[in-house]
């Protein structure tokens, strides 16, 4: 009977192992082979590299020039919505005899005014209940003719607590009264206080001159 020959292979080594695993199984000239390959791969992604670099570069400035295009795109757009939502509104009072009578007309203009805005959806929150008005902190003085008015718009009333001041939530707007005309004018009041205007989102848009002290 002729002999029994081994049968017994070498086992397969794990994932990370099996290449070395495979160039020692290769014989002399497929070692060369091997070797002049991995060199010819190297070289090819390096020079892959070099060529590849500067279009991803360029790539990246041009996505971030579109970026800063979009950004200033959408800032203007704001800044355009914030002066239009700041216009001048006029009005003059017919009847009134009296600068209470016209600062009342007043009042019941930005009423109207805000209640108009929030019913077309310009302004959040519900109406506005009332307004009220203070001669804007180092303005004009009460016996004047011409006063500048902080007005706010007021949709909810705050209660007082621990005898704190009652305060109140609702919309700013500036005005000014010319009681030797009867004539008044106010403009919506966007964003934070500031000097001279109102800021918002890096935005600086001044308060109309008609509205301004």
């Amino acid at each position: 009977m002729p002999a029994l020959q081994d049968d017994r292979y070498e086992p397969l080594p794990g994932l990370l192992s099996l290449p070395s695993f495979l160039y020692r199984k290769l014989g002399p000239r497929g070692r060369i082979v091997a070797k002049l390959g991995g060199a010819i791969f190297v070289v090819g992604v390096i020079v892959a590299v070099i060529l590849l670099a500067p279009r991803i570069a360029e790539t990246k400035r041009e996505r971030a020039d579109r970026e800063r295009r979009e950004e200033a795109a959408a800032l203007a757009e704001r800044r355009r919505r914030l002066i239009a939502e700041q216009r001048p509104h006029h009005g003059r009072s017919e009847s009134a005899s009296s600068r209470a009578e016209t600062l009342g007309e007043l009042k019941r203009a930005i009423l109207a005014d805000a209640r108009a805005r929030a019913a077309s959806g310009k302004l959040h929150g519900p109406p506005a209940k009332r307004v009220s008005c203070e001669r804007l902190k180092g303005g004009s003085t009460a016996a004047e003719a011409r006063v500048a008015y902080d007005c706010i718009a007021i949709t909810s009333e705050l209660p007082s607590i621990d005898g704190s001041p009652q305060g109140v939530l609702g919309h700013p707007f500036r005005a000014v009264a010319d009681y030797s005309t009867r004539r008044f004018t106010w403009c919506k009041v966007s964003g934070r206080a500031g000097e001279g205007g109102f800021t918002e989102e890096g935005l600086a848009v001044k308060i109309p001159r008609a509205c301004s002290r």
